[in-house]
């Protein structure tokens, strides 16, 4: 029996890696670039000197992210790797290499409307507890037919977003935020990645029956055998220069031979990133969402890492005395 595609509300969930246009950091000497005079004695430390920016980040990974576009045009992340008849689809694979920063934020819960639940006797209902506008927890369950919405801001007491206060010099004194929590909003910790690396994406438009979108060489295959059509962009993030421009290739319609350019470029440019004539820049590349909320949450997450820069820490290492 053929499976069917999620509903509305399942969609709208998003508990995945949710990858966005790289956003800019506020880049610090880590913890480790300040030994106490203790750790020095005990260490034996001699000298301590700033690690390479292409040796700082500790994860290296590749993920995808699949989103489907909604009749308004936004994208809504979700789980799913199956891609049905008709619908649209932006399939998003990163391979980069990153370290995990804990972003702050502040996330109010709304009741934006209702869709009439239409009953067995053919009048509507709508639900008289969820009134338009009446603030909701985060966590709490709703009818699928109650529309919520989110307003997400940086959390003035979090020690990374106030690092990049401190390093412009504005105020940054801990904030009594019990009355922001009194107005609704809640206190979440995201996990935040920041890093470098390629991105590369498939904008995707099902043809005819189910497709597999589970990665690249699988819709290469759909796109063959003429089960899809859609466009490929390969780009980079937080690197640039020569090296880059003359190894990326321009976007084009998705086939096999673009496709198979595609991992070519991705596998040179990804060879030259230890080059010293690449320029790196630490970039804030996604986020996973353990909360939902759909598209509302992630723009409002978005706004606010782009409002207010998150600090990323760089780490140091040491040259010890010789004995």
């Amino acid at each position: 029996m053929p499976s069917t595609p999620d509903t509305l509300a399942e969609r709208e969930t998003s508990y995945s890696y949710i990858p966005f246009d790289p956003l800019p950091v506020q880049t610090l000497m880590g913890a480790s670039c300040s030994p106490e005079s203790l750790e020095r004695e005990l260490k034996s430390i001699d000298k301590v000197v700033l690690r390479d920016i292409r040796d700082s980040f500790p994860d290296q990974t590749v993920r995808l992210a699949v989103a489907e576009f909604d009749s308004g045009g936004s994208l809504n992340f979700g789980p799913t790797t199956v891609g049905y008849e008709g619908s649209s689809y932006q399939v998003i694979i990163d391979y980069v290499n990153t370290d995990t920063a804990t972003g702050s934020f502040l996330v109010k819960r709304e009741v934006a409307g209702q869709i009439p639940e239409r009953k067995w006797w053919g009048g509507k209902y709508i639900y008289p507890d969820y009134e338009k506008g009446k603030s909701v927890k985060l966590f709490e369950r709703v009818p699928n037919t109650v529309v919520t919405n989110y307003t997400v801001l940086p959390n003035p007491n979090d020690g990374l977003f106030q690092a990049f206060q401190a390093f412009k010099n504005l105020p940054n004194a801990e904030t009594d935020i019990s009355s922001i929590e009194d107005a609704g909003y809640e206190v979440v910790n995201l996990p935040v990645y920041v890093g470098v690396g390629l991105r590369l994406t498939a904008t995707i438009k099902v043809l005819k029956g189910e497709v597999n979108l589970s990665g690249l060489p699988q819709i290469a295959a759909e796109a063959k055998a003429g089960n899809l059509t859609g466009t490929l962009v390969v780009q980079t993030l937080g690197a640039t220069g020569e090296l880059v421009s003359s190894n990326l290739p321009l976007p084009s319609e998705l086939d096999r031979t673009t496709t198979q350019n595609a991992i070519l470029s991705l596998g040179a440019i990804k060879a030259l990133l230890p080059d010293e004539n690449m320029r790196i820049t630490p970039r804030v590349i996604g986020i996973y969402n353990p909360v939902g909320g759909g598209q509302s949450f992630v723009n409002g997450v978005i706004s606010a890492l782009a409002a207010d820069r998150l600090t990323w820490y760089q780490p140091c290492d040491y040259i010890y005395k010789k004995s």
